[in-house]
């Protein structure tokens, strides 16, 4: 283990999996593993319990394990081979916000709280509730041997049933919350783990501070600006913390950009400084986990030089030289020495499309097609989509080469082509209506009908070359989560909340480009019979 320019290393170096909300092909944790103790990670968060799924089999509720989840034997031989490689997977088993792979259950209906499309929880006064969560924490607990239990209990809504309502009259709002947080910690110590907590409801109420037991660890999750108060409130209350970046975040798809690792370098460069001397309150800092969310939204290996720079950063426990960063990456990866290599991954990484600008460009309906055409009118924008190709068209030409990890390698060659599509579908669709529009005011000109027809035909086949483009991308896009996901995986074609899938919003641009077409390619047939201008666009 290499020593931090700052000191002693972190108690805990990590990375949070999610495969509650889908779960990978269970062999790409393992491969996971390998690369995290080569980059110098020493813990992996298993969030394998949410809203979305439950992703292991208990004895106790082999009820609420979703499809593909983890037998108890294959979790056994995972947590064996992380501690041969000197990692410790910490499970992670929501308590109370959600909960739904519970309620969602006929079974457990009845225990549900707040908004089943929204932040939820199960009703943490519902007699039922304890025992329940009780048997499922003390079975998972048995399986993970390690030192640590998170509970989540972030993004709680309690809709404020009458068992709750009579619990906390009199109280303040967050008694009902805490007193559940108490009792969790109870159950998870009688257990022989210490308990984690997203301190998100403790930054909203630190009164919650002088109530709660003091040896659960905060985890203070901060995916954009890195609010220090909060995580020096919770040092000076006498709480050790750990700091939650994100190397993916609800405005970013597809794969990390420039934002993601500003993010990752604030938060471990602030908790350096607190921790820098291992006295006072910075004896509390144990260290930083970089969480990695819902990645249906994104290509999976496209996130490996994240998690690699992670490993990394953690290591100089402060921002480090991206840019030699990942000239060393390449060279050790992919094998790739030519720096032009290294610099279009970085690049690629700084101009990449957020979620907004995606769903813009993958418009689904003819409404939706007027936010591409804004996106088209910016000059930036055009500029970005340029040079997104032009690292494509470099990091393809590479591709072709001999080198290590190629199918990791066109995950990256893979992001780039569907941000350039997006990119090249806004500009592509202003062009095309443009044409529109020309034949249009020559219709309406009264001009011969062959001549508007003629125009109208030039803007389909506009369409038609970036309906094509968007079937190419779609049946890349497809392969590739054939290749490190379940093809059965119901979640395949099926949009999440927020519409940010990437390959479910993919079939649901291509299904209307499709209709489209049809509907256009009619009109215009019939426009010169009938003189009746086509509308939809």
């Amino acid at each position: 283990m290499k020593r931090g320019k700052s000191g002693r290393p972190w108690q805990i170096r990590g990375v949070m999996a999610d495969p509650a909300r889908l779960i990978e092909r269970h062999e790409f944790y393992f491969e996971l593993l390998e690369r995290m103790a080569e980059w110098g990670l020493n813990t992996l968060w298993w969030h394998f319990a949410d809203d979305e799924g439950f992703m292991l089999k208990l004895s106790s509720h082999p009820e609420v394990a979703g499809p593909h989840a983890f037998s108890k034997a294959e979790m056994r031989r995972l947590i064996a081979r992380a501690a041969e490689l000197g990692i410790e997977v910490v499970p992670e088993v929501e308590a109370l916000g959600h909960t739904r792979y519970l309620t969602r259950l006929p079974e457990y209906a009845e225990l549900a709280d707040g908004d089943a499309l929204a932040f939820n929880a199960i009703c943490p006064s519902h007699r039922r509730t304890l025992p329940l969560l009780e048997e499922i924490i003390r079975e998972v607990a048995e399986l993970f041997p390690g030192r640590y239990f998170h509970a989540g209990m972030d993004e709680v809504n309690l809709g404020g049933c009458r068992r709750c309502r009579r619990r906390g009259r009199g109280r303040p709002k967050w008694w009902v919350y805490a007193r559940h947080a108490r009792a969790i910690h109870s159950i998870v110590r009688s257990a022989g783990k210490e308990m984690i907590l997203w301190a998100d409801h403790v930054e909203k109420d630190p009164a919650m501070l002088k109530v709660l037991p003091r040896d659960i660890i905060m985890a203070h999750w901060h995916y954009r600006q890195v609010r220090r108060e909060p995580i020096r409130r919770s040092l000076a209350a006498g709480f050790r913390v750990i700091g939650c970046p994100a190397m993916c975040h609800s405005g970013d798809v597809i794969m990390p950009n420039e934002a993601n690792f500003a993010n990752m370098d604030a938060m471990t460069s602030f908790l350096s400084r607190l921790g820098r001397t291992g006295r006072g309150q910075g004896a509390g800092v144990l260290g930083v986990v970089n969480t990695w969310w819902t990645i249906w939204r994104g290509l999976r290996d496209a996130y490996l030089p994240a998690v690699a720079y992670t490993g990394s950063m953690l290591d100089a426990r402060a921002a480090i030289d991206r840019a030699a960063f990942m000239r060393r990456f390449a060279r050790e990866f992919f094998g790739l020495t030519d720096a032009k290599a290294a610099g279009a991954i970085r690049e690629l990484h700084a101009l990449m499309i957020g979620r907004a600008e995606l769903l813009a460009c993958l418009f689904d309906s003819s409404a939706g097609m007027y936010d591409a055409l804004k996106l088209a009118e910016r000059d930036d924008f055009r500029r970005r989509g340029q040079r997104i190709d032009e690292c494509t068209r470099t990091l393809r030409a590479f591709g072709r080469k001999p080198h290590r990890r190629p199918r990791e390698f066109a995950a990256l060659v893979l992001a780039g082509t569907v941000a350039g599509l997006c990119c090249r579908r806004s500009v592509d669709l202003a062009a095309a209506f443009a044409l529109y529009r020309r034949a249009k005011r020559a219709h309406d000109a009264g001009r011969p009908r062959a001549q508007v027809a003629g125009v109208l035909q030039e803007a389909a086949s506009a369409l038609r070359k970036m309906q094509g483009e968007l079937r190419a991308v779609v049946r890349a896009v497809a392969a590739e989560w054939d290749r490190t996901r379940y093809a059965n995986d119901a979640k395949k074609k099926r949009l999440g909340r927020g519409d940010d899938a990437l390959l479910a919003r993919l079939y649901q641009a291509e299904r209307f480009g499709a209709e489209l077409m049809r509907q256009l390619g009619r009109a215009i047939r019939r426009y010169p019979a009938t003189g009746r201008f086509p509308g939809g666009l």
